[in-house]
């Protein structure tokens, strides 16, 4: 394969939506109209390039992420298409860390859903420049300018319509694009786009929104204001010009309409990707540390010291696929680089450049590129390579915890062996996925979701040939502390053989969020600094068995403030054992309370159903935020705990005749009500 092309030319682009609002069937159009494929599939035929697993085609969504690049107009687009369901939401963030922008698909008709504000909050977490595409225009109820209003009012941002579309549902024809004042229709049995004059029914809508456009974009640049003031001509590069100042500093998103599964409107959203979406070398600047803790920025120099991020690992019959993103430098095949975050040298192998699941050999990459590498042994997701001569971090990536377990132990002695292989190896391609072993053979698989599990256990048959018995669906519980405490222990053992001393002096804090913090005041060297991970370590392998139910403790800041040693006596193991105690001592005395994961649910159903379906939502301790119309529908925003949410499809078609649909996403940890804690515990 040639060198790859240039940073100013290249864009790296994620695509991301709520599930079923067609981001496979874009991308499966985007690959057509480039000329990667010749032929477009479909999602239901289960033969799309980038959904490639069994569970995808046999499920019709997207589980894994898949990468493809195109080309177009003399740029390169390397594409990242997302999942939509929230089980699989790690696939998505790590996605957004490593893109430059994102193209945020609406569905015409549903609008802003729950999984759109998740993802859309994870694109401002990461500062990614977007525009958003209204798809599914021919769809019965499909309203454009209600989705552009959830935009703005849902996700807070501020929407800026570059295009109007030329009819609605069945009669969608094509868009007028009101920075060129001209329309395109595509037309049954073409799927190029013909360029037509304005419909002189639309002449009064172009006229007053693209005034609307000029003098948004006007606000933002002093030129474009000027011209504007003096009835000058504005140019369509100066408007252009003009949009992709705003997308970049993220100021407004570009707004444009589409119906991907009938080929109308695919080759203008690929024009606005390469006009108003950033190359590498126009994001902002990224920072990492050195060794020693000191800033450090990358600016994607090509020529500069080698620093990339790994943020995908796969396996396949061939071995370890590791996903990375360059941020700096380049990279040929056969060099080494260090694991900066293991302290391992790693030898590069092969390089791809991923087409799905087909692989594009390359044999040198430079800053802003990405590939899969081949055979790493060390790295795992989030980790970061670079030249051994600056070794630096980069911001890791981390997953939400698990809110949901499952009991699952191999069927016999023989098979634990294969099981366990099989969990790890699925567990480092997916950092969301967690396991543990609690008695005997039985492990605890922890995940997202039922969704997230019914997939582990169908990869376990079909990718390992393992079977496996498992227990029911569970909540994870977790428990927190609810007040300060203190904690003095004083670690003591002599039983004739060398011993054991090591004293802390400890505080616990409530903080506001479900992680575990330490902090290290000891001054005057009370105890040695080659102890206090020990201290740290002791606390957090307590903490996994809290003292009300045995589930995770966390929630809390731990303070070593003061402590003793003896020279002979005192041991990591030791200060470990007193961290141990110090985490018991002060869990039994800070009124831990038992926390529950609850979800935003969004549920959609008839009209004539709603007051059967407030009423069970209630029964599920559910509290109800809102109701609003869409289209004959209604929708039910509501807060709800998981753990009276299992099997709750069954129970909403019954009450809607088979016409109701929810969705729901994970949104916090809260305290579980005493009545309700009490029987947990009691079954516990």
């Amino acid at each position: 394969m040639e060198n790859l092309m240039t940073n100013l030319h290249l864009r790296n682009i994620g695509i991301i939506a709520h599930v079923d609002a067609g981001k496979t069937t874009l991308t499966e159009r985007i690959l057509f109209y480039s000329g990667e494929t010749h032929a477009m599939g479909d999602v239901h035929d289960g033969n799309t390039r980038t959904d490639s697993s069994v569970q995808e085609r046999q499920m019709g969504i997207t589980i894994a992420s898949a990468a493809v690049n195109v080309n177009w107009k003399n740029h390169r687009i390397n594409i990242i298409d997302t999942p939509g369901h929230i089980d699989f939401n790690i696939e998505v963030k790590r996605s957004l860390r490593v893109l430059d922008g994102a193209v945020v698909v609406f569905d015409s008709v549903a609008g802003v859903e729950p999984q759109s504000e998740t993802n859309w909050r994870l694109a401002d977490e990461y500062h990614v420049p977007r525009i958003c595409l209204v798809n599914k225009m021919d769809r019965m109820g499909a309203d454009f300018f209600a989705v552009v209003s959830a935009i703005q009012k849902q996700l807070g941002a501020k929407p800026l319509v570059t295009q109007l579309p030329i009819g609605v549902e069945s009669e969608f024809e094509g868009v007028v694009d009101l920075i060129a004042q001209k329309a395109f229709v595509w037309q049954k049995g073409n799927t190029n786009a013909t360029e037509i004059d304005v419909p002189e029914e639309l002449e009064g809508s172009v006229e007053h929104f693209r005034e609307a456009l000029l003098y948004e974009l006007a606000e933002n640049d002093l030129t474009l204001m000027e011209a504007l003031l003096s009835e000058e001509e504005i140019s369509e590069t100066q408007i252009r010009t003009a949009i992709r100042k705003g997308t970049l500093e993220r100021i407004f998103v570009p707004v444009m309409c589409a119906s991907a599964y009938k080929n109308k409107g695919v080759e203008l959203l690929l024009n606005a990707v390469i006009d108003y979406l950033p190359s590498p070398g126009e994001r902002q600047v990224i920072e990492a540390e050195t060794q020693n803790k000191e800033p450090i920025t990358f600016t994607g120099d090509p020529e500069g010291s080698f620093c990339g991020l790994a943020f995908k690992v796969t396996a396949d019959k061939h071995g370890t696929l590791t996903y990375l993103r360059v941020y700096s430098g380049r990279l040929a095949t056969g060099e080494k680089v260090v694991n900066a975050t293991h302290g391992k040298i790693e030898r590069i192998g092969r390089m791809y450049v991923m087409q799905a699941s087909q692989k594009q050999p390359v044999d040198a990459i430079a800053a802003g590129d990405i590939v899969a590498i081949q055979g790493l042994k060390h790295t795992n997701t989030g980790d970061t390579l670079c030249n051994e001569h600056c070794v630096v971090q980069l911001e890791t990536i981390t997953a939400s915890k698990p809110v949901i377990d499952l009991a699952i132990e191999a069927k016999n002695k023989a098979e634990q062996t294969k099981l366990g292989d099989a969990l790890r190896q699925i567990a480092r391609e997916d950092p969301s996925l967690h396991f543990s072993t609690s008695n005997g053979r039985e492990m605890i698989l922890s995940g997202m979701g039922e969704l997230h599990l019914k997939v582990v256990l169908s990869r376990l048959d079909t990718d390992f040939g393992v079977n496996a018995k498992i227990g029911r669906p569970q909540v994870a519980w977790q428990e927190t502390f609810t007040k300060n405490v203190e904690a003095n222990v004083r670690h003591k053992k002599q039983d004739g053989g060398p011993g054991q001393f090591a004293e802390v002096k400890l505080a616990f804090e409530v903080i506001d969020n479900e992680k575990i913090e330490f902090d290290n005041r000891i001054t005057g060297g009370a105890i040695p600094n080659e102890f206090i991970g020990s201290v740290e370590k002791g606390i957090r392998t307590a903490a996994q068995c809290g003292v009300l139910g045995g589930y995770p403790c966390a929630g809390f800041k731990a303070i070593l403030l003061d402590g003793s040693y003896h020279a002979q006596d005192s041991s990591q193991l030791a200060f470990e054992i007193a961290g141990t105690k110090a985490f018991l001592q002060a869990a039994n005395n800070a009124a831990c309370a038992l926390l529950e994961p609850v979800m935003k649910v969004a549920v959609v159903l008839p009209h004539e159903n709603v007051g059967d379906c407030i009423g069970d939502l209630i029964r599920r301790r559910s509290e109800i935020l809102q109701q609003s119309h869409r289209g004959g529908s209604v929708v039910i925003q509501a807060r709800a705990p998981l753990a009276n949410m299992f099997g709750y499809i069954g129970d909403l078609r019954s009450l809607s005749a088979g016409r109701g649909n929810f969705s729901m996403v994970f949104e916090q940890y809260q305290q579980v009500p005493a009545n309700v804690k009490a029987e947990i515990l009691k079954q516990n």
